[in-house]
């Protein structure tokens, strides 16, 4: 059976406009996960970031972030008071932005903050940790294996 340029043409315009449709359809239905829903904004105000992580650089004692089987230990620097240090902590985890946890920065007498990890999924987790202390602002962040 012979076809002519005309049918040709026709069934190949039709096979490109059913793939892109459905290459359509397709993309549209994919879950697209950002880092935070302000990425831009966050962007902008990325230079206060900058200036927090080299002011944490350059103290003496450095935030000690620790991981055990059960727990996640944070022991701030001891050269602050605990009633001064406040922030929060982020548990960033990629795979996933909707298992992130967030918790209040609230140190015992020796600074240590415990993070319990039963409730946590196993696998990478990125801590951050945005904190204040003698009204000063650091930032920390660290990633870790969660078992």
């Amino acid at each position: 059976m012979k076809i002519s340029w005309g049918v040709g043409i026709t069934i190949t315009i039709i096979v490109f406009t059913v793939v892109s449709v459905a290459f359509i359809f397709f993309a549209f239905s994919q879950d697209v996960n950002l880092v935070t829903d302000d990425y831009y904004a966050r962007e902008l105000a990325y230079e206060d970031q900058i200036q927090k992580i080299k002011r944490t650089k350059e103290l003496p004692e450095q935030l000690s972030i620790a991981v055990d089987n059960n727990y996640i230990y944070l022991q701030f620097p001891k050269m602050f008071d605990k009633d001064s240090i406040k922030g929060t902590i982020l548990l960033y985890r990629p795979a996933s932005r909707h298992k992130d946890a967030v918790y209040s920065i609230t140190p015992n007498d020796s600074n240590l903050v415990v993070i319990p990890t039963d409730t946590l999924i196993e696998g990478m987790w990125r801590i951050k940790v945005e904190w204040n202390a003698n009204d000063t602002s650091y930032y920390n962040e660290k990633i870790v294996m969660v078992k």
